[in-house]
């Protein structure tokens, strides 16, 4: 259990991939109350059911990030139900290998609508609400490296760097509001929770101060 995460309401997208199970996990352990997003509903369910069954406090909610509509209805539930989201770790993504040349139109359009879209979806969501509080952090973590460029993940670069362009850009604008954003490389679980902690930190100390 971590002061940081006492009372605390975090939600993860991308909750059934590796990283983003090994996040939800992570936080619930440290005391936060985890919201799991995913679009499987049966390995959501199978994550739910397992951590809940270690006495730890996680929701599941099924929805595609990729709808904007969706994701507004998500985050507007969530809030009446469990209160103010204090954290938001964005891991939902899609891996579509194949050599730049031969990336198909909905190869592409799909890579950003999950990649790109989802990002921007649910943190313009939440942000919009952290803001009017006053406090609140996101981090975003992209599932593979895209600063080096590597062979046969062209649509998957490009679709992260949108977002951590994005999200870049969001956390220059929030940061005056008390919002704090970053950018995590996907090395594991602890390190993003590390810096969720770590920028919650920040943002009480900001709270305290305004």
């Amino acid at each position: 259990m971590n002061a940081e995460f006492r009372h605390k309401t975090a939600l993860v997208t991308g909750a059934c991939t590796p990283l983003g199970a090994e996040v939800v996990e992570s936080l619930a352990r440290q005391g936060a109350l985890v919201v799991a997003v995913d679009s499987d509903g049966a390995r959501l369910a199978d994550l739910v059911e397992r951590l809940r069954g270690d006495g730890l406090r996680v929701a599941g909610r099924q929805i595609d990030v990729t709808s904007s509509a969706a994701v507004d209805a998500l985050v507007d539930q969530v809030e009446r139900e469990y209160g103010a989201i204090d954290a938001l770790v964005t891991t939902a993504s899609v891996l579509r290998p194949g050599p730049a040349l031969s990336i198909s139109d909905d190869d592409w359009a799909h890579s950003f609508a999950v990649n790109a879209d989802g990002v921007f979806n649910v943190s313009r969501a939440v942000a919009a609400r952290m803001v009017e509080r006053g406090r609140g952090t996101i981090v975003m973590v992209p599932a593979h490296a895209v600063a080096v460029p590597r062979s046969g993940i062209a649509a998957y670069a490009a679709s992260r760097a949108a977002a951590v362009a994005y999200t870049e850009c969001l956390a220059l604008e929030v940061a005056p509001r008390g919002v704090h954003c970053a950018v995590v490389a996907p090395t594991d679980a602890r390190r993003v929770v590390e810096e969720v902690r770590f920028l919650l930190a920040d943002s009480v100390t900001d709270a305290v101060g305004a």
